[in-house]
């Protein structure tokens, strides 16, 4: 594959598993806290999460070995190994079980409506076995169809947008309501991580590796811009009657067509971070946690699927304190395993990013207030 091509699949396997199924809780909880306070919200929690994606991009150049996030803190911070590992594992399990609970639950309505004879109640079995399917296959063809199904998940959000233009509220889109400023934080930074397929975009750059730290802040902002997008069509459309899943209160609205089209966009979103996400969990248990790869693909495939049947489904619930605790946590350990690598990195990087001692106090700060605040809310 030629330089353009492996930047082109960097990019969509960037853009894809971050731009996942946190896209559809956005909206209720923009809903919530009002357009415009969560819009800077977003705006912020972008900034910071910008730069943990490209401090651990750093970290990733100065290594010589690729490991996941658990691999790095135990070469650059060891005495917080554990905590690394139970961090990732409690976040890839609860981003692994989201993406079930929502693309299931529209893939089912997909089936359903094309094939009425398919109860929609199938739907999880079957996301979960197509996701799994792929997963077990290799990174190559991941990273392949990843990248096929994001170019389409951006098209049909954009044409969702469009549709929903027309039945714009201002009204909608001017609230403000700073009680409730807490709830859309953890959301946001759920749907915001991408974190874990950045040492796997390192290995598809190969030689252009130095191009790493422009696709990290071209995927993580326009994710950002995407997301805004899609908040501004779906509340300025259904105001204070936005779901928790955005789509169907669009259907309840204007009509099935848009939980259809919707559907769709659901679908493809939690396929695309399923599938980028299963890779990661799987080479996780393999690359730092010494697992056999037979018993990583199948400890892969048990997780959600054992986390799903306990009747774990509260998908708000689930990606507020996976993006807060977990999240948080991750990127607090980034910020600080970057400053150790710029010490004692392997090599040279591609790029360097320097990060002033006030803003990266600063962005811990934020990321502990931020799991505090999720643990109060949702006590």
């Amino acid at each position: 594959m030629n330089g353009l091509g492996r930047q082109i699949e960097a990019a969509l396997l960037l853009v894809g598993t971050i731009v996942g199924v946190g896209m559809f809780g956005i909206p209720f909880v923009f809903a919530r806290a009002g357009f415009l306070l969560a819009a800077i919200e977003l705006c912020i929690v972008a900034a910071a999460v910008a730069v943990v994606h490209l401090a651990y991009a750093e970290v990733a150049l100065r290594t010589d070995a690729v490991h996941r996030l658990p691999g790095y803190v135990a070469r650059y911070m060891p005495s917080l190994r554990w905590v690394s590992r139970l961090s990732h594992l409690f976040g890839l399990s609860g981003a692994l079980l989201a993406y079930i609970v929502l693309g299931g639950f529209f893939f089912g309505q997909l089936l359903h409506a094309f094939f009425p004879v398919i109860p929609s109640a199938i739907g999880p079995a079957a996301f979960y076995l197509i996701g799994m399917a792929v997963v077990g296959g290799s990174i190559r063809l991941g990273g392949l169809l990843n990248g096929i199904l994001t170019i389409g998940l951006v098209a049909v959000t954009l044409v969702l947008v469009g549709m929903l233009v027309p039945n714009v509220s201002v009204a909608s889109l001017t609230t403000w309501n700073p009680a409730l400023a807490a709830v859309p934080y953890g959301v946001l930074l759920f749907a915001m991580a991408g974190m874990a397929v950045i040492p796997d975009a390192r290995r598809l750059l190969g030689p252009k590796a130095g191009r790493l730290g422009r696709l990290v802040l071209f995927g993580t902002l326009g994710a950002a811009a995407l997301y805004l997008l899609f908040a501004f069509g779906v509340v300025g459309a259904t105001g204070a009657a936005t779901t928790p899943d955005a789509i169907s209160g669009l259907a309840i609205r204007f009509g099935p067509e848009y939980l259809l089209v919707g559907g769709f966009v659901a679908f493809l979103a939690a396929i695309t971070s399923f599938i980028g996400l299963g890779i990661v969990f799987e080479s996780m248990l393999s690359l730092d946690f010494g697992v056999r790869p037979v018993a990583a693909t199948v400890l892969t495939a048990a997780v959600p699927a054992v986390l799903y049947t306990l009747g774990l489904h509260d998908f708000i619930r689930i990606i507020g304190l996976v993006g807060a605790v977990a999240i948080g946590l991750d990127s607090i350990m980034v910020l600080g395993i970057h400053r150790r690598a710029v010490v004692q990195g392997e090599r040279e990087p591609e790029f360097r990013l320097r990060i002033p001692a006030a803003i990266r106090w600063g962005l811990i700060l934020l990321f502990i207030l931020g799991m505090a605040a999720e643990l109060v809310y949702f006590r």
